[in-house]
């Protein structure tokens, strides 16, 4: 089974891919798996930080076992705030193009529903410097599938410019073995205790390996691919974040988060869709090289 993270406001729930009840919306019905078998209820969720805030829900922070990370360096990278009929929930996100954000399509697209309302928010958690910016519109991948976790990207366009660096993109995926970089807002607790607390908070990182796709137990696709740590993990909340891999020491987006696996697989397994399979669609779309 796999979790999406995005997150809303209710921290006792966590979203399951096979329908049950998560701290995402639910995304659908489980799929075939990568080699034509069912996929068993194993992912945590969607890492939507989809517990739809209610009265007395907190806004989440970011990554399990992170570090806090420094704002000059992730200055491009966004809190996304989706209001649905149940709640309000949130995912983080990328700026690639001064008025286009990058995130996860599980994040705008909940039981095939649209967010009534989206907000982008940078430098989120730092009075300062914190602001708000408008959306106009939003679109997932044509060919998104939420049974397998397909096509699994989606762009935010805004309705002005930021004065903000973008991250770039990258055109080859990261090889097994290497460091990946993850960031976002979603939780701080074990994403495998639904009862962990969600303490509101600023943009945190943390370093996993790209392994092959074979140990994720859920990918379905080329256009997904695994990652691990032991001891760390995205969580909920981190839906649509920067997956990142220093491409001959130039930082890249290599994927966005998606989801991660639920026991019986291994802790802790992340499920990222590829930027680089998406590639032609999200230059073509948001008008970038």
């Amino acid at each position: 089974m796999r979790s999406h993270l995005m997150r809303n406001g209710n921290p006792t729930k966590t979203l399951r891919r096979d329908g049950a009840d998560s701290t995402c919306p639910t995304p659908g019905p489980g799929g075939p798996g990568f080699r034509g078998r069912r996929i068993v209820p194993r992912l945590i969720s969607a890492l939507i930080a989809a517990v739809l805030l209610s009265a007395t829900a907190v806004p989440a922070r970011a990554v399990f076992n992170g570090s806090r990370a420094d704002s000059d360096d992730y200055a491009w990278a966004v809190r996304v705030e989706l209001t649905y009929p149940e709640g309000t929930g949130w995912c983080t996100g990328s700026l690639i193009k001064r008025d286009t954000v990058v995130t996860a399509a599980h994040c705008i697209r909940n039981n095939g529903r649209s967010p009534s309302a989206i907000s982008v928010t940078f430098h989120y958690g730092e009075r300062r410097n914190q602001y708000t910016v408008a959306v106009a519109s939003a679109v997932p991948m044509p060919h998104y599938d939420p049974a397998l976790i397909k096509d699994d990207i989606a762009l935010i366009f805004l309705r002005s410019d930021v004065a903000e660096p973008t991250i770039e993109l990258a055109s080859s995926p990261a090889p097994v073995g290497e460091e990946i970089t993850v960031a976002g807002y979603g939780c701080t607790g074990d994403p495998f205790n639904v009862a962990a607390p969600c303490d509101a908070g600023r943009l945190e990182e943390t370093r996993l390996t790209a392994v092959p796709a074979a140990a994720c137990p859920d990918i379905a696709g080329p256009w997904q691919f695994c990652t691990y740590s032991p001891y760390t993990s995205a969580n909920r909340g981190d839906s649509g974040g920067p997956v990142i891999w220093s491409d001959h020491g130039e930082q890249k987006l290599v994927g966005v988060t998606n989801a991660i696996e639920l026991p019986p697989a291994p802790a802790y397994l992340n499920l990222s869709a590829s930027i680089p399979y998406g590639l032609e669609w999200i230059r073509t779309t948001a008008g970038v090289r």
